[in-house]
């Protein structure tokens, strides 16, 4: 049984399990205490080491690289440094050392030695670094998408006041163009001019799908709602359709509702887009009917859309909201109408959905989320 009060016991111990070297080296910079650290650093006995060089223990490089150290140590000077110490098994130790001086009245007789292993600090320190410097890569990234995001928006704007009123210039001609020649008897110039229309209507449709995607459902800011009459907004998008396809459209009112809380541009697109597929869908000579109706829970203003086409492809229906989906043979608009609606919806807290289809026609939904009062 120990005696707990034998220090030496005790002290002995201590040094023996820390994991640092500790050593006393003398003013001939000979051995006279080791631990048995020592051992696992070095591979030698640390008893066979009183008395040693550690010129020998350390080998001629080592030595040579430590020895101002040893030298600065031995003159008074404690000595703190760091040192990738080499082990026999290959393993090379990140180290932090201490010369600590021995002086007795005076006189320097040698120097304690204390060596620990940092290695995993070292390596936590590289993780670190490498961490930062991938946040500051990530950084200068998110700055110069940042600044190609801003570029982005200036061509945008570019494009939609440079392209797209020059455009609306040339619908408008067209306009004027046919109601003339239809004047004159036109027949086949009026008809050209006629399809000519509905193609540049076209364009500027998907030019303002494109707009909307990139620009206004891409930002961070919240939409700016205002009171509008549901009238006008029906008006509107009426008007913007080509004029042999205003006549098909056939609005039903069931709702004592005059306005609705909402950003007038986004939903007039939504809803131009919702028309512009139906119309595309069915039969020419088929009416596209536009019912307006509201509820209370949660309250909300619905604008429905009803065609008498085929029917949307079953395949179709799941990913019929996402953008590029098209039906087999003919696509699906741009493939971006209906998912623009639907943002536009979720921007208003509503929903674009499908009611109904099949071989008697197709009615999708929008829901123009409203206010609780109060």
């Amino acid at each position: 049984m120990k005696n707990f009060r034998d220090v030496d016991y005790f002290m002995r111990l201590l040094v023996d399990r820390v994991p640092s070297m500790l050593a006393y080296w003398d003013r001939d910079l000979r051995c006279r205490f080791a631990n048995r650290a020592y051992e696992v650093w070095f591979g030698v006995d640390p008893d066979a080491l009183l008395g040693t060089s550690i010129r020998d223990l350390l080998g001629p490089d080592l030595f040579r690289m430590n020895e101002p150290f040893m030298r600065a140590a031995l003159a008074g000077a404690t000595q703190v440094f760091e040192r990738i110490v080499p082990g026999p098994d290959g393993v090379q130790r990140h180290s932090l050392a201490q010369y600590i001086p021995d002086s007795v009245d005076g006189e320097v007789l040698g120097f304690l030695v204390q060596v620990t292993d940092v290695t995993q600090l070292k390596q936590t320190q590289a993780a670190l670094q490498r961490e930062q410097l991938l946040r500051g890569q990530v950084e200068a990234h998110a700055v110069a998408l940042e600044q190609l995001l801003e570029e982005r928006t200036r061509m945008l704007d570019v494009l939609a006041h440079e392209v797209r009123q020059p455009l609306n210039n040339a619908s408008a001609a067209l306009q004027a163009a046919q109601a003339e020649l239809q004047g004159r008897g036109g027949g086949v110039a009026a008809d050209r001019v006629t399809r000519a229309q509905m193609v540049l209507g076209e364009v500027i449709a998907g030019l303002d799908n494109t707009l909307a995607a990139a620009c206004l459902l891409a930002g961070a800011e919240p939409i700016h709602r205002e009171d509008m009459s549901l009238d006008t907004l029906i008006r509107l998008v009426v008007a913007e359709l080509p004029e042999a396809s205003r006549e098909r459209i056939q609005v039903q009112r069931d709702t004592t509702a005059q306005t609705a809380a909402m950003d007038m541009s986004l939903v007039r697109l939504a809803l131009r887009n919702l028309l512009s597929n139906a119309l595309k869908f069915s039969p020419a000579s088929s009416p596209v009917r536009v019912r307006v109706t509201d509820q209370d829970d949660p309250p909300a203003v619905l604008i429905d859309v009803s065609d008498s086409g085929p029917g949307i492809p079953a395949a179709l229906l799941p990913r019929l909201f996402e953008r590029g989906a098209r039906g087999q043979g003919e696509p699906l608009g741009h493939g971006i109408g209906l998912y623009i609606a639907r943002q536009v919806m979720a921007l208003h807290g509503g929903s674009a959905e499908v009611l109904h289809t099949g071989p008697d026609g197709t009615t999708l939904r929008m829901s123009i989320a409203q206010a609780v009062p109060g």
